[in-house]
């Protein structure tokens, strides 16, 4: 499935709108903010089409899933071309078994935890809360809405004498020469990068650059040690592949349509994140050319001159205030 779905669901008393984009959207918050009410709503849609009072529009099917006669591999496994919601009462979404049976499957899954899901590679761009609008007025009628979480975390501007880069590859390779006035350091994985910042003395300052893409388990870490005075500046893109499309340094057919609305291209059955959607297209887009893109060992052609340039000062973007 691919594009980007506009939800409503509504009754007499209450309403949800929002746009679900992304093979794996994660909804989170304390009790009484909605959450299960959404789920609810749309359990009732479901079994009884709308004859409780229940509105749903969508342009792809709203699936909830729920105990039934058979195991939750073959429920999932059951529905095709859905946006699927699972409850916080179904732990198994925290497992590597959920993420190997949702990976290439033509779905979309809104997960609603209080949990980290560490096995799954979901964006800090698609974690959300649910808030009251304030579009109507109570008591007549309760208008939710999504809101991401994590909108500006990363815009912080500090002073840093190191850098904590997320990959030991590509990446890592372009900021060691990019930037040589400051310490760079690989931490070799998304994982890593909490205990990379507790064994340095942050004092100084210190820059993470990781993989918005698939950084949305493990940002609420940084952020506790940010809250306990740890000095970190958070830069997240999509990922480093989608920084050399951003800056405009290689020539791809439509790839600023491709850059605005990247979900109307990006198939969940073929990519579980849309970190390797940009990183075959940059591979692809410059085969054979003095551009060739390679994870392993970074072109020269993108270390030097205006093109290193161009590329830190779309890293430069995500640190204006």
């Amino acid at each position: 499935m691919i594009g980007s779905h506009h939800i409503i669901v509504e009754t007499k008393k209450i309403k949800y709108e929002f746009e679900i984009k992304r093979n794996i959207t994660v909804i989170r918050g304390d009790s009484a903010t909605g959450k299960t009410t959404l789920i609810d709503l749309l359990s009732q849609f479901a079994r009884f089409q709308g004859r409780t009072g229940v509105k749903v529009e969508s342009d792809v099917p709203c699936v909830v899933y729920s105990d039934g006669l058979i195991a939750w591999q073959e429920a999932i496994k059951s529905v095709s071309d859905s946006i699927i919601f699972i409850d916080e009462d179904y732990g198994f979404i925290k497992t590597k078994e959920f993420a190997s049976v949702i990976k290439n499957t033509s779905n979309y899954y809104v997960l609603i935890t209080r949990d980290y899901l560490k096995c799954l590679p979901y964006s800090v761009n698609e974690v959300y809360g649910i808030r009251n609008s304030g579009k109507y007025n109570f008591p007549q009628r309760v208008y939710n809405e999504f809101y991401p979480l994590y909108d500006d975390v990363e815009n912080k501007k500090i002073s840093a004498k190191c850098l904590i880069v997320e990959d030991s590859k590509s990446g890592y390779q372009f900021y060691s020469v990019a930037v040589p006035d400051i310490s760079c350091i690989s931490a070799d994985g998304n994982s890593n990068i909490y205990k990379k910042l507790l064994s340095l003395d942050t004092k100084d300052g210190c820059y993470v650059i990781a993989d918005g893409a698939a950084f949305g388990a493990f940002i609420d870490k940084i952020l506790q040690l940010r809250d306990m005075g740890y000095k970190i500046g958070l830069i997240l893109p999509e990922s480093f592949e989608w920084l050399i499309l951003k800056s405009k340094v290689v020539d791809i057919n439509d790839l600023q349509k491709i850059l605005e609305t990247p979900e109307d291209y990006i198939d969940s059955r073929i990519y579980f994140s849309w970190e390797r959607f940009f990183t075959e297209l940059l591979e692809k887009g410059t085969s054979g050319s003095i551009a060739e893109y390679h994870k392993d060992e970074l072109s020269q052609y993108y270390l030097e001159g205006k093109n290193r340039e161009a590329i830190l000062n779309t890293v430069k973007l995500f640190l204006e205030e």
